[in-house]
C-alpha cells in the first residue's frame, strides 16, 4: 500500500475511535458534571448556612445577654419581683423588651418567674401569667437551683427556642428569674435574601410531651418535625423524597440545651431549582465541545492530507545531499511578486577540492557549509537554499532595503563562513574555505542580479558586491566597501598613524601636540594620507573604531612619553563609555611617568549620552593625573552649566568661531565671553582654527592663552618624520 493511501485509511480508522471515545467521555462527563454540581453547590450553601447561624447566634446572644444584665440590675425590677408586682413588673419591663425587640426581632419570649416557679410576668403575652413552670423545663429548674445564668436551646409549649436566663436578687436574696426566648429560625433571617429556603425544627421525640401542640410529622424514628412551612412539611411527609426533584435539606445545625445535649435540629431546605437550570445551560456547553471535536476531527484529517503533502513537497523541495531546500523552492519564492533580498555565494575553488580530496569529500565539506548557512539564517530570520554543486542562496523579504544593514549581514556572514575550520574523517588537516557573494534587491530578477553581482566580485578580486535597483546608479556603495578594506588593511599593517599638530603660548612657544588620526594608503606604489572625513564614519558603523582608537593611544603615548611636551588625545563622547577604549586609556595612564602631561580632548560630534555617566569617567581620569580639556566649546552639548559640572583645565573654542572672528561680529561677542568665562574659572582657553596673524593678534587682544592652527603648524607626522 502506499503512503498516500496508508495515511488516508490511518487517518479513517483515527478518526472513527476517537469519534467513539469523544461520545463515550461525553455521556461519562455530562452525567457526573450534572450529578456533582448540584450537589456541591448544596454543600457551599449548607456550609456557609451553619456559619451564618453559629456567627447570628453568639452576636444575637452577647447583645441580649448585655441588655438583659441591665435590666436586672434595676432596683425597681428587683423589688417588685420580691413583691410580685405585676404592674410595676410591666412598668419596668415594657421598655427593654422594646429594646430587645430592636436588637433581634426573632424574641418571642420575656417572662418573669418567682422563685417558687410562679410566672409574674410575659412581656410578650401579658394576659398570661399566675401559672407554674413546667418541672420538665431544666433550663429554668436549674437558674433556680443554681441562682445563675444559663442559655441553650429548650422545647417549651408551644415550640423550641434559644433560651437566656438570669437570676433576679433583692437585698442580695434570690427572689426570681427572667427567660428570654429567640425563636431558631430568625437566626437566618438573612438567609432569604442570598438563597431561597425554608427553615424548619426538629426535635427528638422524648420531649413531645412538653408541648401543647402536638401535631408533628416524624422525620425518622428519634426525630419529629415541630415547625416548618408547607414545603418542609411536604419532603417529610413523602415517602418517595426524590418527587420533590432538585429539594435538598441541610440537618446538620445541632440544637443543644445549655448541658450541651443536643435537642433536635435546625432544618434547612433549599430549593436548587436555579442551579439545575445552569446545569440545563450545561448542555448548551457540550455543544461547542462536540463542535470543537469535529474541529479536532478536522485537523486530523488536514494534519493526514498535510503530512502527505509535505512528503512529496520534501521530495520536490528539499536539496537530498544537506537537507536545505533547492532551486525549485527558490524559483517558487523569488517568483511570488514580493520583494527580496537575496545573497548568493558560491564556495572559491571549490573543484580544486573535489579534485584534490575526491567527491565524497567535496560532499561532506558541502554539507558542513550548509549546517553554517542554515545556524546563520536562523540567527537572522533568513531562508538558507543550496541551488547547485557549491552555490548557497540566503533569502528575506524586504519592503525598503537598508544597505548598510546587509554590508554588516555580508561581513557577518563571510566571517562566520570562512572561520570554519571543516574536519572530514580520513583527512589529517582541517579544511579552510573562503566564499564569494553577490547581493541583490528584487522579486522575479534578483537570482539574476546576483549572480551578475558575485561575477563582478570575482573579477574585481572583491569577496563581495552589491547589486540593486537602490544603488546600481551610486557607487556609495563600492566606495563604502573599499573605505572598510583599506581600514583593515591599515590595522593589519599599522598604518593607522597619529599626526600631531602643535599649540602654542602667546609667545609661540610650543606647549603641547594634539594627536590626529591619518590613515597611511599606498595606492600602486604611491603614498597617500586618508583623512578622518574619508574613513571615521564608516570605521564607527563597521565596528573598526575601537581598534583605530586603541591603535592612536598607544603609538601616541609611546611617542611623547620621553618628550617636555604635553600630548593632547581626542576622544568623542560615547568613548568614555566604550569599556574596551577606556580600559586602554587607563592602562597606558598607569604607564606613562607624567600623566600631568596628558591631556584627555572631550570633543562634541554625537552628543553625550549620559552626561552623569560621563562626569563620572572624567572625575576618575582627573584622579589618575590627567588634565581635561573641552573641544569645540560654543556648540552642542558643551554649554556652560556642564563646564561648571566637569572642571575642566582647557576650553577649546570652537574653530566656526574663530574662522569668521575677522568678519563676524557675533563671533567676536561670543569668543570674548567664553574667554571672560573661563579665566573667572580659572580654565585655560585655546583658540584653534588661527590661520593668520591677524586672527592671532585678535585673540591675544582678548585674552585667549594658547593658540593651534596652520598660522603655527600643519598636523605632522613626528614619528616618522
Amino acid at each position: 500500500m502506499d503512503l498516500p493511501s496508508k495515511t488516508k485509511r490511518d487517518t479513517l480508522v483515527l478518526t472513527s475511535i476517537i469519534l467513539v471515545l469523544s461520545w463515550g467521555v461525553l455521556y461519562l462527563f455530562l452525567e457526573y458534571q450534572f450529578k456533582n454540581a448540584i450537589q456541591e453547590q448544596f454543600q457551599r450553601i449548607s456550609n456557609s448556612t451553619e456559619r451564618l447561624f453559629d456567627i447570628n447566634l453568639r452576636n444575637s446572644a452577647r447583645s441580649l445577654e448585655y441588655v438583659l444584665d441591665h435590666l436586672v440590675a434595676e432596683n425597681s425590677l428587683q423589688k417588685a419581683v420580691a413583691e410580685q408586682n405585676y404592674e410595676q413588673i410591666k412598668s419596668v419591663v415594657m421598655h427593654y423588651y422594646s429594646e430587645l425587640k430592636s436588637i433581634q426581632s426573632g424574641v418571642d419570649i420575656l417572662t418573669f418567674r418567682s422563685k417558687e416557679g410562679l410566672t409574674l410576668f410575659r412581656a410578650h403575652k401579658p394576659e398570661y401569667f399566675g401559672d407554674y413552670l413546667n418541672k420538665k423545663r431544666t433550663l429554668i429548674l436549674d437558674t433556680d437551683k443554681y441562682q445563675r445564668s444559663f442559655s441553650g436551646f429548650e422545647v417549651g409549649n408551644l415550640e423550641m427556642t434559644y433560651r437566656i436566663t438570669k437570676p433576679i436578687f433583692h437585698n442580695s436574696v434570690y427572689v426570681g428569674n427572667v427567660e428570654l426566648g429567640i425563636s431558631p429560625s430568625a437566626l437566618l433571617k438573612d438567609l432569604n435574601a442570598v438563597f431561597k429556603t425554608d427553615v424548619g425544627v426538629v426535635i427528638d421525640k422524648s420531649f413531645i410531651d412538653i408541648m401543647l401542640n402536638k401535631s408533628v410529622i416524624p422525620v425518622n424514628d428519634n426525630y419529629l418535625l415541630i415547625e416548618g412551612n408547607e414545603r418542609l412539611k411536604k419532603y417529610f411527609s413523602l415517602k418517595e423524597q426524590s418527587d420533590l426533584g432538585s429539594y435538598k435539606i441541610d440537618m446538620n445545625i445541632h440544637l443543644k440545651n445549655h448541658l450541651s445535649q443536643t435537642l433536635g435540629y435546625l432544618v434547612v431546605g433549599f430549593d436548587m431549582s436555579l442551579v439545575a437550570k445552569k446545569d440545563t445551560e450545561f448542555m448548551y456547553r457540550l455543544f461547542f465541545i462536540i463542535m470543537g471535536m469535529m474541529s479536532v476531527l478536522g485537523v486530523i484529517h488536514h494534519l493526514g492530507f498535510e503530512k502527505m503533502f509535505k512528503y512529496f513537497s520534501k521530495q520536490v523541495y528539499t536539496d537530498h545531499l544537506t537537507g536545505l531546500l533547492n532551486r525549485h523552492a527558490l524559483n517558487d519564492a523569488i517568483n511570488s511578486k514580493e520583494s527580496r533580498v537575496l545573497i548568493l555565494s558560491n564556495i572559491k575553488e571549490f573543484s580544486l577540492i573535489n579534485e584534490l580530496y575526491g567527491v565524497d569529500v567535496g560532499n561532506e565539506i558541502l554539507i558542513q557549509v550548509a549546517n553554517a548557512f542554515s545556524d546563520f539564517a536562523q540567527k537572522n530570520a533568513l531562508e538558507a537554499y543550496r541551488i547547485s554543486s557549491d552555490e548557497y542562496v540566503l533569502l528575506k523579504r524586504e519592503d525598503v532595503f537598508d544597505e548598510e544593514s546587509y554590508f554588516i549581514l555580508i561581513e557577518e556572514l563571510h566571517k562566520t563562513i570562512n572561520s570554519l575550520k571543516i574536519f572530514v574523517h580520513g583527512i589529517d588537516e582541517n579544511i579552510g574555505i573562503e566564499i564569494y557573494s553577490g547581493i541583490a534587491f528584487d522579486h522575479s530578477h534578483s537570482l539574476e542580479d546576483a549572480q551578475m553581482a558575485i561575477k563582478k566580485a570575482k573579477k574585481q578580486s572583491l569577496t563581495y558586491v552589491m547589486y540593486s535597483q537602490h544603488v546600481d546608479t551610486k557607487e556609495q556603495s563600492q566606495i563604502v566597501m573599499k573605505v572598510k578594506r583599506t581600514i583593515r588593511h591599515a590595522l593589519e599593517h599599522k598604518n593607522v598613524v597619529p599626526f600631531f599638530q602643535s599649540i602654542s603660548d602667546r609667545d609661540g612657544k610650543i606647549l603641547k601636540y594634539e594627536a590626529l588620526v591619518r590613515i597611511i594608503e599606498f595606492d600602486e606604489g604611491e603614498k597617500r594620507v586618508l583623512y578622518p572625513s574619508e574613513f571615521l564614519d564608516i570605521s564607527i558603523n563597521s565596528g573598526l573604531y575601537i581598534k583605530i582608537a586603541q591603535e592612536m593611544l598607544e603609538k601616541s603615548l609611546a611617542f611623547f612619553i620621553n618628550r617636555d611636551e604635553k600630548i593632547s588625545l581626542n576622544f568623542l563622547p560615547n568613548d568614555f563609555f566604550n569599556p574596551s577604549i577606556m580600559n586602554a586609556l587607563m592602562g597606558a595612564i598607569e604607564k606613562f611617568d607624567s600623566p600631568q602631561k596628558i591631556v584627555v580632548e572631550i570633543t562634541e560630534q554625537e552628543g553625550v549620552e549620559n552626561f552623569d555617566r560621563l562626569a563620572r569617567v572624567v572625575k576618575k581620569l582627573r584622579a589618575m593625573g590627567v588634565l581635561i580639556a573641552i573641544d569645540d566649546f560654543g556648540s552642542g552639548y558643551a554649554n556652560y552649566a556642564h563646564i561648571l559640572e566637569l572642571k575642566p583645565d582647557y576650553i577649546k573654542i570652537d574653530g566656526s568661531l574663530i574662522q569668521n572672528i575677522l568678519s563676524d561680529n557675533d563671533s567676536k561677542i561670543l569668543v570674548q565671553s567664553i574667554v571672560r568665562f573661563a579665566h573667572e574659572l580659572n580654565i585655560t582657553t585655546v583658540a584653534e582654527y588661527v590661520e593668520n596673524k591677524e586672527i592671532f593678534e585678535l585673540l591675544k587682544e582678548y585674552g585667549v592663552d594658547e593658540f593651534q592652527g596652520y598660522y603655527f603648524g600643519r598636523p605632522t607626522d613626528l614619528i616618522n618624520s
